[in-house]
């Protein structure tokens, strides 16, 4: 026992504070993140030497329930509890109200030391946009929204039970352009409605069965939309296409809406009326579609893919790359080539529907209806050189595929 205890190394604990400032700042930068905010947390001296290293955090949110509210950080992780005992949450490191007692207040509120520990937090570190998370029926939205610190973030994520109307409203009538809105759990009134419902960047609604066509049809300028469980129809989903054909704005870059499980969407009945092109891009069989007023609009060309459940469309410019994140590794961006083959088929394909459209109702043997066959012939030769063929009796091209692989 006396040989293995001669043999152990001596240990003994260093004032990090006795570090020159240079070599203080290189040991904070090298510890975990848990263990730098604990060292933030002796003294108002380490609090602003780690203020001055300049840390990173990548991704930060304020989640709001009750007594377990708390400040989550991601690259790197650490999660900061406003409560005495961390509940059941991913394996990332955490602190409870005990260890951060300095920086927090025993007689206030658990929303006003979420406010002060987010603020400080804030303060410490490189922290950038921030997201917030409520759970609905055990916080004041409204309150939490009017906090000056919590007023700028990029998305707000809804978890609820059953939302009520006036909730659903001081959520909308904050909304600004800039921001995200995710109602990602809970039911809203099928008779709910709200002029705002599609004024944020980014939309997610997972319960969208108030969700009417012409809700669609008042969409205008928005980035990204979901819709999850709906009452939509496939013909809604036609008058849908058929209207953002002939609109003279932009409605949308991005749009999910769930479809009710089948056997087979019908294709027959969600484009009927519009000219399609079926086409290959990024490994995959897709049909595309284009605007009729291609001058007043700056993505000109709709993508659009389905599953037995879902059906998303895209819009892109016809001058740029399409992007698509890898399925596998979401710091990979695949990218293609511009769709301008694909919009120029869709053209010359519009042109033959309406040349089509006027031979039916010209005489027969007259000079006009010889020169309609003339160009419709031509327009037929002119989609054989480009590559056009004929499936099932839709038009499909091939070989456009040239997808690339970068670092997202």
């Amino acid at each position: 026992m006396e040989t293995i205890l001669a043999i152990q190394p001596m240990f003994s604990t260093f004032p990090l504070r006795k570090l020159p400032f240079v070599a203080l700042k290189h040991v904070i930068k090298i510890m975990e993140i848990d263990e730098i905010v604990k060292i933030a947390i002796t003294s108002k001296y380490m609090e602003s030497i780690v203020k001055v290293c300049y840390i990173q955090i990548r991704r930060t949110m304020a989640v709001f329930n009750r007594e377990h509210s708390y400040i989550g950080l991601d690259f790197p992780a650490v999660t900061l509890f406003c409560c005495s005992k961390a509940f059941n949450h991913p394996s990332a490191p955490k602190l409870t109200k005990d260890d951060l007692k300095p920086w927090l207040s025993e007689t206030a509120t658990t929303l006003e030391n979420t406010r002060q520990l987010f603020t400080r937090i804030y303060k410490l570190f490189q922290c950038g946009p921030y997201r917030l998370m409520i759970n609905s029926p055990t916080e004041n939205i409204k309150e939490i929204l009017e906090i000056p610190e919590f007023r700028n973030f990029t998305v707000l994520f809804l978890v609820g039970g059953h939302f009520k109307k006036e909730q659903l409203d001081e959520v909308l009538e904050f909304e600004r352009e800039d921001q995200d809105l995710h109602i990602i759990r809970g039911v809203i009134p099928e008779d709910y409605y709200h002029p705002n419902l599609f004024k944020f960047t980014d939309v997610h609604y997972c319960d969208a069965r108030w969700i009417r066509l012409e809700n669609l049809l008042s969409i205008k300028n928005t980035f990204m939309i979901t819709l999850g469980m709906n009452n939509l129809t496939i013909p809604d989903i036609n008058t849908f296409l058929h209207h953002w054909m002939n609109s003279e704005y932009e409605l949308f870059k991005f749009i999910s809406i769930d479809i009710e499980k089948g056997p087979s969407t019908p294709l027959d009945v969600l484009f009927r009326g519009i000219t399609v092109l079926k086409g290959y891009r990024f490994g995959t069989w897709r049909r595309l579609i284009s605007v009729n007023s291609p001058d007043t609009r700056s993505r000109q060309i709709m993508s659009i893919v389905w599953t037995d459940s879902r059906i998303d469309m895209s819009t892109w410019s016809i001058h740029e790359r399409p992007k698509q994140l890898d399925r596998n590794d979401d710091s990979l961006m695949h990218f293609d080539e511009p769709y301008t083959p694909e919009f120029i088929v869709l053209q010359l394909l519009k042109q033959r529907r309406v040349l089509y459209s006027k031979l039916k109702i010209v005489k027969e043997d007259s000079l006009e209806k010889q020169e309609l066959i003339k160009k419709i012939d031509e327009t037929n030769n002119q989609l054989q050189f480009k590559g056009v063929e004929y499936k099932n009796g839709w038009p499909v091209l091939r070989g456009v595929d040239a997808s690339s692989r970068m670092l997202a």
